[in-house]
C-alpha cells in the first residue's frame, strides 16, 4: 500500500501537494488511515451539540479581543476559561496570555472545549509537521510538533479544572471537542484525561480535525482505549489530509509518519479545491460555521437547528 509523501518548503509546495492529496484521497492505492470504529455509534444530535460549543470557542476569542465578558448560553454554565501563553502557527505572539479553550457544565456532562486558528490559509503557511514525544501518559508516541507544544501549556489546568469540577457534584459525563487545530488538542487530551481523572469512558467528537500522531500514539495509545471517538470530515476540506502519513522535513532532516485516531464520519459541502492559491474555497470548506450548517441540513428542521447557534462566531445570528 502506498503512502502519500510530503516535502515541507514553502506554502507553494505545501499547497500544490495539498491539491495532489486531497485529488488522491479516494485512490484505491492511498492509504486507509482510520481504524475500525470503536465507541457507540456516531450520534448526530451529540455532534451537533458540541459543534455549537465549539463555535462558542471561536466567539470566547473574539469577545476576549474586544474586551467582554464570555458567557455561555443557557443551559450551559461556564466553568473556566483556559490560557496559553502561546500562539498556533501563523498568529501573532500574543502580549499577554489568550483563551484557547473552556471548561463547561450542564446537568451531569462536563464539557471541554478547545478553539482553532484564526484562519486555515494561516496555519497553512507555517505548520510544523515535525513529531516530538507525547510525554503527558507513559509509552505515548509521538506527536505533532506544533500542537503538543500548544497542548503542553495548558494540560495540567485542563486536567485539574476537570478534577476540581468532578469533585463538586456528580458527574456522568465528560465530552471533548474543537475544530481545526481545535480538533487536534482534543485528540491530544483524550489520553491524559482518560488516565488522569475518573473519567474513564469520555466522548469526542470534533470537527476538521488533521492528523496528530505517530502510528504508536494512535494505534497503541488512543485507538485501544475504545471510547466514543469520531472525527467529522468535510471531503472537500483540506486540513483533515494534512499532516500526510509520511512526512520529510528537509532542515532538519527528519522523516515522521502519521495515522488518524478512531473513527471518521464524512459529510460534504463546498467544492474541490480548484488551484493551490484556491484561498476562498479553503477557507469556505473548513469554516466550523458550514460544518455546523451541513449537519443541520441533515436534521429535519434544518433552520430551527442553524438558529440554535445563536450568533457565535457570526454564525447564523438570530433574525431581528
Amino acid at each position: 500500500m502506498k503512502r502519500k509523501i510530503f516535502i515541507y518548503s514553502s506554502i507553494y509546495m505545501v499547497l500544490l501537494l495539498i491539491i495532489r492529496l486531497t485529488t488522491a484521497c479516494n485512490d484505491d492505492d492511498s492509504p486507509a488511515d482510520s481504524s475500525p470504529t470503536s465507541g457507540s455509534p456516531f450520534d448526530l444530535d451529540t455532534a451537533l451539540e458540541l459543534g455549537r460549543l465549539s463555535l462558542q470557542a471561536y466567539q470566547m476569542l473574539t469577545d476576549f479581543e474586544q474586551g467582554k465578558t464570555f458567557t455561555l448560553p443557557s443551559p450551559y454554565q461556564l466553568v473556566v476559561q483556559i490560557l496559553t501563553p502561546e500562539a498556533f502557527e501563523g498568529e501573532p505572539i500574543p502580549s499577554e496570555p489568550i483563551p484557547i479553550a473552556f471548561i463547561a457544565k450542564n446537568d451531569d456532562n462536563i464539557y471541554v472545549v478547545f478553539r482553532g486558528t484564526k484562519t486555515i490559509v494561516e496555519w497553512i503557511d507555517d505548520a510544523m509537521f515535525a513529531q516530538v514525544p507525547y510525554t503527558f501518559v507513559d509509552d505515548g508516541g509521538m506527536t505533532e510538533q506544533g500542537f503538543t507544544n500548544i497542548y503542553g501549556t495548558i494540560h495540567d489546568s485542563i486536567v485539574n479544572a476537570v478534577n476540581n469540577l468532578s469533585s463538586t457534584g456528580t458527574f456522568s459525563n465528560l465530552f471533548i471537542t474543537g475544530h481545526s487545530l481545535g480538533a487536534a488538542l482534543a485528540i491530544l487530551a483524550v489520553p491524559e484525561l482518560t488516565e488522569n481523572t475518573s473519567f474513564k469512558n469520555p466522548i469526542m467528537y470534533n470537527f476538521a480535525g488533521p492528523r496528530v500522531g505517530n502510528i504508536h500514539f494512535v494505534n497503541e495509545l488512543y485507538n485501544p482505549l475504545n471510547i466514543t471517538s469520531w472525527r467529522v470530515v468535510n471531503t472537500n476540506d483540506v486540513v483533515p489530509t494534512l499532516p500526510p502519513t509520511t512526512v520529510i522535513i528537509i532542515d532538519p532532516p527528519g522523516v515522521f509518519f502519521y495515522e488518524h485516531v478512531n473513527s471518521e464520519e464524512a459529510i460534504t459541502f463546498g467544492n474541490p479545491i480548484s488551484g493551490p492559491f484556491d484561498f476562498t474555497d479553503i477557507e469556505f470548506n473548513h469554516s466550523m460555521c458550514n460544518y455546523y450548517n451541513t449537519l443541520c441540513d441533515m436534521t429535519s428542521d434544518p433552520d430551527t437547528c442553524k438558529a440554535m447557534a445563536d450568533g457565535a462566531d457570526s454564525c447564523n445570528p438570530p433574525s431581528q
